[in-house]
């Protein structure tokens, strides 16, 4: 070999021991092909693990996610100098949702540091911003008191298609929920593209414990009043047919979707869960880092309570399967799913009766990631027939 060929470097590239660790997450970095949303590819995988050292390589450990966090917000600064060097708005914009990808990757599993985790959280949402510089995506954000005057805000964000401006009248409207670890700009923007895609605006919204409130403000008991507030929003909101609603939660979100549709399905057409269920595992048989995640997100950032005090914040949460559901429910699971057990959510469906329907990947854990993309065109389709302008006018479902 000559002394060129020699020291020539190598490409990037993700050691075998490495793959084997972080190989669970790469569906999830990968999530959706998308057009607004924040987005890597798999150079960027490889860039940020190259060199990842292999002496601790255990996903339950601080140094781990430390030295993940480390990485990935150097790819995202990666991507912000390659915004600044572009000489187009377009290619800034690209560079700047790449960047936005990043910053979350770096802190979606760290929950060591609530504030790091919410700079880490304001960096997405700058770099996301900066992305809207560029393209043909109708967003407005706009806030409400999630519980009536002098109580806390809550932020949200409709979306409407591009051809919207062409279209006459209010548009059909799904709302989209976060998951517990996931931010407003990645994942749930992905999910409601599939939406903007069929003519259906979308409503993204952050309540306590979630997007940039996400260790700072606990999660409620009883988060489906956050979005009864939406709904009293939306009904004067003049773009959005409020008679046409549909509601979509993942993971932790698809569970906020049962609420939903127990307590609050006058107002929807439909509801849609993709991997949530009535009741989570057994905190004390969690993962380690399910377990920091859990309560993290619970107790709006502590990591200490005994697992007692994380168990009565997941009793105080189950879904009773007496009270009916009020509206049409689609339910998407793994049967593998280890976070919500399958049989629990076979159980409310089986007593839900006919408005409810569920559909189960044999060979899939949770969000069925290896599927999600199809999972997701089924889950659109069907909403799209339900949001379907009415024969005649249906009733409003207002929310007082």
């Amino acid at each position: 070999m000559s002394s060129s060929l020699a020291t020539r470097p190598r490409p990037a590239r993700v050691s075998p021991a490495v793959f084997a660790a972080a190989g669970y997450f790469l569906p999830r970095l990968l999530f959706l092909h998308t057009r607004w949303a924040p987005q890597v590819h798999f150079g960027d995988i490889a860039w940020a693990l190259d060199g990842f050292p292999e002496d601790d390589l255990d996903l339950g450990s601080a140094r781990f996610w430390a030295e993940w966090r480390r990485r990935w917000v150097s790819r995202g600064e990666h991507h912000l100098a390659v915004a600044t060097g572009s000489t187009t708005v377009a290619g800034q914009a690209r560079a700047h949702r790449a960047a936005a990808a990043c910053f979350h990757w770096a802190e979606f599993m760290d929950f060591d540091d609530a504030a790091a985790k919410a700079a880490l959280r304001r960096r997405v949402r700058d770099a996301f911003e900066r992305s809207l510089e560029c393209g043909d995506l109708d967003i407005t954000q706009r806030e409400v008191a999630a519980g009536g005057p002098g109580s806390a805000v809550v932020r949200y964000w409709l979306l409407r298609p591009p051809a919207a401006a062409s279209t006459p009248g209010p548009l059909p409207c799904v709302v989209v929920c976060n998951g517990l670890d996931s931010v407003t700009e990645v994942e749930p923007l992905s999910l409601a593209e599939a939406f903007l895609e069929r003519g259906i605006a979308a409503v993204l919204f952050e309540g306590p414990g979630q997007g940039l409130q996400v260790g700072q403000t606990p999660l409620p008991a009883d988060p489906e009043r956050v979005v009864a507030r939406l709904v009293t929003e939306l009904h004067g909101e003049p773009g959005v047919d409020a008679g046409r609603l549909a509601f979509l939660g993942v993971s932790f979100g698809g569970h906020i979707a049962l609420r939903v549709a127990q307590r609050l399905g006058g107002a929807f057409r439909c509801v849609v869960n993709l991997s949530g269920g009535p009741r989570m595992a057994p905190y004390a048989g969690l993962p380690r880092r399910l377990k920091d995640d859990f309560s993290f997100v619970l107790s709006g950032g502590r990591t200490d309570l005994s697992p007692a005090a994380v168990q009565e914040l997941f009793d105080r949460l189950e879904v009773d399967g007496r009270d009916p559901a009020t509206t049409d429910v689609l339910s998407v699971h793994g049967a593998l799913d280890d976070i919500f057990p399958l049989v629990d959510l076979q159980r409310l469906h089986a007593a839900w009766g006919d408005r409810a329907q569920l559909l189960v990947h044999e060979r899939e854990a949770h969000v069925c990631l290896n599927q999600l993309d199809s999972c997701l065109l089924t889950a659109a389709d069907w909403v799209s027939q339900r949001l379907a302008p009415p024969t005649s006018a249906p009733s409003t479902g207002r929310i007082s």
